[in-house]
């Protein structure tokens, strides 16, 4: 029997086959290293190893040939403390290692990496998996899988294939670039950009979208957006399912390049828009179909000119200004028997018929806390049921109970230009929100007042007063009623200036002709009649015409008041040389008296006012001289015309 005189299994193997000028890749050492270690036989303490020679690169032991079994053992490195290695060799000397440097590794199985990764395949119930990863972070606060590009020119990437994709197309791609990336193919990215590539197979049907997207299992599914820091706390941009897409960096836009949001192009919006800061707009403001409302708190306008109707060739609409208003009506409230919501809009059905209007100003309560509060009616799509808007969640149509209450009902005023007539209308208390055309046969539709500083019109009605009547007033210059208070009555007239009567005449049986007979007449017509008169002629058929003393009255004293006896007489009053005064008292005479009084003597009389007014030319209460006469004429209660001759 040969003996070996070395100390480890793989030198004496080398020795023995190379002998027998046999010669073996390190693949095939290893293999028939392991299988000789299968062959040992332990049980006599010796292991018979047959080595035959080489048949198709495979060699086998000869049977004669003999090997110790601790000599065996020995030859291979200690497995003491090496649980898990790997037994890796340079090509001449094998060694246990953590880490194994191959070129290609393939498996046509699942490739477990880390302690638990097949337990975990088995307990998630993971199909198709070609290899799964479990990783402990005992240390960090996260586990990885790294892949690393050390050429700064490149990129790092991470990529998924289609079944019908290739390195040209079908394809995802997430990676992140060089610290000298430049590629004209993927311009986008500079260099050190992360990124998210998608390429549709070439030739495709499919879409080929990118989709991002969250399933339905959290309490809030959002994707969100922040950039500038992990640690800042800041987001940018959440999109929260059926809700809205929010944005909120406190970036100002001061032009149509600055902002928070920047779009170069059109923005399309089909929804309800609300903006709570300025806008500004530089080019032009188009309405079409039926969104023809614009709703602001405040609206100015730079422009010296603001146009509505722009080429209304045809004339079929009204051309206004409108405003909306509530205004209080008597509570209408109703039961709630169903509710619902679809898309922020809220339904509700009620008991009875609601006799709600759009616009409508409605109060839940008793419904929940989703449904409760105080909403505008945007529309009555049956006599029992009506909606408002609601941002929440989806609600399934399903039974309710509750009330809501109708106290305030939207109503429309504004000024227009009607156009089946042409005329301007200012009206108020339209319940129907005017479109195109306003309907001013509406119930309960009136015209509104207006109150302007000045009003210059070339006609005007007002009330029963027509334009005819109200062109009267050309020429007044002042109030009118004060020019008719100054204005004597037709009946018992005062006048305190001079008055000129008429070329034709007459007052009470006194015609304009005999009125005339009083031309060129210089004193009393009594005395001059009593001057002509004589005795033969007062026994004559004349004498009727005398005035009869009985008619009369002389008076000594220095004063007279005229009593009620004195209407209608000629008071011829003397008192020598001694002037004196003649009363004229209050509540003594009717409208319509008359009397004479004849200065007989030199003393001058004057006329005295007592709870009574006298009323003559240039004021003068005075009688001229002697046989001056004045006449008193009582045209209202206390008050008298004194005609004469009067001095002041």
């Amino acid at each position: 029997m040969t003996t070996f005189s070395f100390t480890t299994f793989d030198t004496a193997l080398q020795a023995k086959l190379n002998s027998a000028s046999v010669n073996l890749s390190a693949q095939d050492y290893l293999l028939l290293a392991k299988a000789v270690q299968t062959a040992l036989e332990t049980t006599n303490g010796i292991s018979l190893l047959n080595l035959k020679g080489e048949a198709n690169g495979v060699a086998s032991l000869d049977s004669n040939t003999q090997v110790p079994a601790s000599q065996l053992i020995n030859a291979l490195p200690s497995q003491a403390s090496n649980q898990n290695k790997i037994l890796t060799t340079n090509g001449s000397t094998a060694a246990w290692s953590n880490t194994a440097a191959l070129a290609t590794i393939s498996t046509s199985g699942k490739a477990f990496i880390g302690t638990g990764a097949e337990a975990f395949d088995t307990s998630a119930g993971l199909t198709s998996t070609a290899a799964v990863f479990n990783v402990a972070s005992g240390i960090d606060s996260y586990g990885q899988i790294s892949v690393h590009n050390s050429t700064g020119s490149s990129s790092t990437d991470v990529i998924a294939y289609a079944s019908n994709g290739n390195d040209t197309s079908g394809w995802i791609d997430m990676g992140i670039t060089g610290s000298s990336f430049n590629s004209a193919t993927f311009g986008i990215t500079g260099a050190n950009d992360g990124y998210i590539f998608m390429e549709a197979p070439e030739g495709t049907t499919g879409k080929g979208n990118l989709v991002l997207a969250t399933g339905a299992n959290g309490t809030e599914n959002k994707i969100v957006f922040a950039a500038g820091g992990y640690d800042s706390g800041n987001t940018q941009m959440t999109i929260i399912p059926d809700q809205n897409i929010h944005i909120e960096i406190p970036t100002p836009s001061t032009s149509s390049t600055t902002g928070a949001l920047t779009v170069v192009g059109g923005v399309g919006i089909q929804g309800d828009m609300n903006v709570q800061g300025n806008v500004s707009i530089e080019g032009t403001i188009t309405f079409g179909g039926g969104g023809t409302t614009v709703e602001t708190a405040n609206l100015a306008v730079t422009d010296p000119a603001v146009f509505v109707g722009t080429n209304n060739q045809s004339d079929i609409v009204d051309l206004a200004f409108i405003g909306e208003y509530a205004t209080t009506i008597s509570t209408i409230t109703r039961t709630v028997t169903n509710k619902a919501l679809t898309s922020n809009v809220a339904t509700l059905t009620t008991s009875a018929d609601h006799t709600y209007l759009v616009g409508d100003i409605v109060v839940v309560s008793g419904v929940d806390a989703t449904f409760n509060g105080t909403y505008n009616i945007i529309a009555v799509p049956t006599s029992t049921t009506f909606t408002y808007a609601k941002t929440a969640s989806n609600v399934s149509s399903t039974v309710s109970s509750g009330t809501v209450a109708v106290s305030a009902r939207r109503k429309f005023a504004g000024i227009a230009r009607d156009a089946s007539d042409g005329v301007i209308k200012a009206f108020k208390d339209a319940t129907t929100k005017p479109s195109s055309t306003i309907n001013f046969s509406e119930a309960g539709l009136s015209y509104a007042d207006i109150q302007v500083a000045g009003l210059t019109a070339s006609s005007i009605t007002v009330g029963n007063v027509s334009d005819t009547e109200i062109g009267y007033l050309d020429g007044v210059t002042s109030s009118v009623q004060t020019q008719i208070n100054t204005k004597a009555p037709l009946a018992g007239p005062t006048f305190t200036g001079t008055v000129v009567l008429p070329s034709t005449t007459s007052i009470g049986n006194v015609s304009s002709t005999e009125i005339g007979y009083l031309d060129g007449v210089t004193s009393a017509i009594q005395t001059q009649i009593d001057s002509k008169l004589s005795t033969s002629v007062a026994s004559s058929t004349y004498a009727p015409l005398i005035q009869t003393p009985d008619a009369t009255k002389v008076f000594v004293s220095n004063n007279y008041t005229l009593v009620s006896g004195d209407r209608d007489k000629i008071l011829l009053l003397s008192n020598g040389s001694t002037a004196g005064t003649v009363t004229i008292p209050s509540g003594v005479f009717a409208t319509g008296s008359v009397l004479t009084v004849v200065q007989m003597g030199t003393g001058q009389l004057t006329l005295t006012q007592s709870g009574t007014t006298i009323n003559s030319n240039g004021n003068k209460l005075k009688l001229n001289g002697q046989y001056a006469s004045v006449q008193l004429v009582c045209t209202s209660p206390n008050t008298f015309i004194a005609i004469g001759n009067l001095a002041a």
